[in-house]
């Protein structure tokens, strides 16, 4: 375990009252447990700084993915529409025709 250090800490007697509340019935000790919750405060200071700054990051990028999206989008405007069943098997009959298929499975 790593070294220990002491430090003073000041509670409020009903919160204090509510951690030995806990520690007995976790049967731990005081410190066991304030050190517990110092880590899961810490993660949880960690997480939400990560969740801010990806927040912040996609907002940046939107305005960047609407502009690709819309441009995208232009390119597709230029091609014939077909219908998605139609579409469908356009896209199958091409891909299967790249392929080498048995003779039993070719079109005649």
């Amino acid at each position: 375990m790593a070294r220990m250090k002491r430090v003073v800490v000041g509670f409020p007697e009903d919160i204090l009252a509510g951690i030995d509340d806990i520690v007995v019935e976790t049967n731990k000790s005081r410190s066991l447990f304030i050190r517990e919750a110092c880590c899961f405060y810490m993660e949880k200071v960690k997480k939400e700084s990560m969740r801010e700054q990806m927040r912040t990051g996609y907002l940046e990028m939107a305005e960047i993915n609407r502009l690709l999206a819309e441009e995208i989008a232009c390119d597709f405007d230029c091609l014939p529409r077909l219908g998605l069943v139609d579409e469908y098997c356009a896209h199958a009959s091409e891909s299967i025709s790249r392929h080498d298929l048995p003779a039993k499975w070719r079109k005649s």
